[in-house]
């Protein structure tokens, strides 16, 4: 007898996390709780054990946040989803310090990819914490997933 397949455990954290988001991933498979700070997820990480962090930002200010999740996680890896529209400096902090992060909105199969390359399948002991930058988008014309470092 085989036993079950564990589910994927992601947090989403942010102060108006994707519903969008949240429903996809559950229908994907994966086993999701948002909540909107990471102050609150500090309680629930060490209970929760997540598999990986998918973080809102829609500001540059946010990368302190990004940066307050980064040393909660420890060797979780941190997915920062972005807005299309995000500014420039934005999109070069979260580049520098994310492990990946997504353009929204984004189709589950480009979240699961970029999920997949911050080694969400493999040995949990080996997530970095800032392993290989990936971009996720859905923009016209692009294919997935790309290096962030060609941005």
């Amino acid at each position: 007898m085989t036993m079950p397949k564990e589910k994927k455990r992601v947090l989403l954290i942010g102060e108006q996390p994707d519903i969008e988001l949240f429903a996809m991933l559950g229908g994907g498979g994966y086993e999701v709780v948002a909540l909107e700070s990471p102050h609150r997820a500090r309680d629930v990480f060490p209970l929760y054990k997540p598999h990986v962090i998918i973080l809102f930002l829609r500001y540059p200010k946010e990368v302190a946040i990004l940066e307050e999740c980064l040393a909660m996680a420890g060797t979780v890896p941190v997915v920062a989803a972005i807005s299309l529209i995000a500014k420039p400096t934005l999109v070069k902090a979260v580049k520098e310090k994310a492990a990946a992060f997504v353009v929204l909105p984004a189709k589950l199969q480009t979240i699961r990819e970029t999920l997949q390359a911050v080694a969400l399948f493999e040995d949990e002991a080996q997530f970095p914490s800032a392993g290989k930058k990936i971009l996720g988008t859905d923009s016209p014309g692009e294919k997935r997933p790309h290096s962030a470092d060609s941005l």
